[in-house]
This record gives C-alpha cells, sequence and structure tokens, in this order.
C-alpha cells in the first residue's frame, strides 16, 4: 500500500477569517435551455458554470462568447450576462451560485481576475468537475452542510485552473455598441428611448441603431426590454417580492403592461414562472 502526504504548505484560495457561503446549484437540462434568462446581474453573488453537454453563445459584460462541452463559466457580481447560451444545441449545464466570497486581490464576490477570460476550458479535468457539480447537487438535497464545503472544494479547483493553465481575456477597444451597452446596463430602470441612447454616446440615433443591431444582434429598445426581463427573472427566482414590485424595480409603473411584456418574451407570465423555476 502506497500512502501519499500531501503539502502542509501552500497558499490558502480564501481571504483569512472567511468561507464563502453556497446559496443554490441548480442542473439545467435540453428540457428547460429553450428558455434562456436574459441579460441580468447579481449584486452580491459569483456563479459557477459548467456545461456538460452541447455548446452555446453567451453574452457576457456585452461581449459574445461561445462555450462548448467541457467549459467553465464564471460570472463575478455585476458582471451583465445571459444563461442557457441563447441559441445553443442540446445544453446542458449546471450552476453553483456562492456568496460572502473573498478570494484575495479580487473584489468580494469575484471569482475571476479581469486579466483572464470568463469561459476557461476544464480540458483533462472534464470528469473530476462533473463529478464535483453532481456531488454538491445530490448534497444540497441531503445534507446542506456537506454541499457548502463541496462548494468551497469546487472554488479551489477552480482557483488552481486559473492559476495553473487560465486562458487569458482578449483586449477590446471600446465600440459604440459597447458604451452604448455600458449606458443601458447602468440606466434600463429608466424611462430611456432611442435618443436618449444615442445622445449619451454622441451618435446619430440610425445610424447608431444599425451598428449596435450590427454587433450586438438585437435592437438597441429590444435589449433595454430583454435587460429589464432578464432582471425580473432573477427577481422572481430570488426573491419574494410580489410581481407589483418587481415591475417598478425594472423599469414598468403598470404592472399589467409588465406582464404582457414579460409573457410575449417568454411565453408565460411571471407567476408562472415563477412556479417553473422555483422548489
Amino acid at each position: 500500500m502506497l500512502q501519499f502526504f500531501p503539502s502542509k504548505s501552500y497558499k490558502a484560495t480564501f481571504s483569512r477569517g472567511t468561507r464563502p457561503r453556497l446559496e443554490y446549484v441548480c442542473n439545467v437540462g435540453p428540457e428547460s435551455s429553450w428558455m434562456p434568462r436574459s441579460m441580468h446581474e447579481h449584486e452580491t453573488l459569483a456563479e459557477i458554470l459548467f456545461l456538460y453537454e452541447g455548446a452555446g453563445i453567451y453574452r457576457i459584460d456585452g461581449k459574445r462568447y461561445t462555450a462548448q462541452k467541457g467549459d467553465l463559466i464564471l460570472y463575478n457580481s455585476h458582471t451583465v450576462h445571459d444563461e442557457f447560451g441563447g441559441s445553443g444545441t442540446k445544453l446542458s449545464s449546471y450552476c453553483v451560485a456562492v456568496s460572502e466570497l473573498s478570494i484575495p486581490a479580487l473584489p468580494r464576490n469575484h471569482i475571476v481576475p479581469k486579466s483572464l477570460s470568463p469561459i476557461q476550458p476544464t480540458g483533462n479535468l472534464f470528469s473530476s468537475f462533473l463529478h464535483l457539480f453532481s456531488l454538491i447537487e445530490a448534497e444540497a438535497k441531503a445534507h446542506a452542510e456537506t454541499a457548502h464545503y463541496l462548494a468551497m472544494a469546487l472554488i479551489c479547483k477552480v482557483a488552481a485552473l486559473l492559476k495553473e493553465s487560465g486562458v487569458p481575456c482578449m483586449e477590446r477597444v471600446p465600440t459604440l455598441a459597447t458604451r452604448a451597452l455600458s449606458f443601458i446596463d447602468k440606466n434600463y430602470k429608466e424611462p430611456i428611448r432611442l435618443g436618449d441612447i444615442a445622445k449619451a454616446v454622441n451618435a446619430n440615433p440610425y445610424y447608431f441603431a444599425h451598428q449596435f443591431k450590427e454587433e450586438v444582434g438585437l435592437s438597441p429598445m429590444r435589449y433595454v426590454v430583454l435587460r429589464r426581463i432578464g432582471e425580473a427573472q432573477n427577481l422572481l427566482i430570488n426573491t419574494q417580492k410580489t410581481i407589483t414590485q418587481i415591475a417598478t424595480q425594472v423599469g414598468y409603473n403598470n404592472s399589467n403592461y409588465f406582464q404582457n411584456v414579460f409573457k410575449g418574451a417568454l411565453g408565460m407570465t411571471p407567476r408562472e414562472y415563477r412556479l417553473k423555476w422555483t422548489v
């Protein structure tokens, strides 16, 4: 029998005296990925997604990324993103969300440095990551404390991957569209119009709208609607706020109008959506 003694000298992943908290884990299969989560952000959470089947296109902070089987998708808090890959095919993924995450040299609830891409391949570690995610899912249903410690192990494993083989982030010069996205993401709760966005980026409205759709794949006002709907989806799943409160928070003063817009975008009412996605 061979014994292996791990090193007692290592650099801790977490800041001294801190411990992240597992908030939720979900397993999204092809039957659910047809209904993507629109653009939204989490103020106090970091998320780790793992694609174990299929591929998809993700929008993260105004940039488009292609993710495929075996990729991790890492969302820092306050990162505007969509989920489930949009136009992905047969997409299956795990998602683990944590709060109270403190990693040295990173802002609170950040898991990936700005210098690295939010899409990271796991390569020959695919099986071990898949096993770890499946364990977290199983233990979250049976033994909460075990699930919390497994989530910590997952973060340590992600941190090691980033340190050893992290894919760098491709630098891009800010464009008219990315400047507009930044403005919308900060002001989508306000009654903004196309002219307001164009003025914010010092561009002719018609030229701006054409350039925006060319780069983003959506018209500016369609993005505003999806940004609001995405935040509403987030609030419906993760809070107990009423539909009227959520409508007001995402920029709709009329709850009935909000519900019509929501149903037009997702094919179901906010109430039906909440019932479908919460236990």
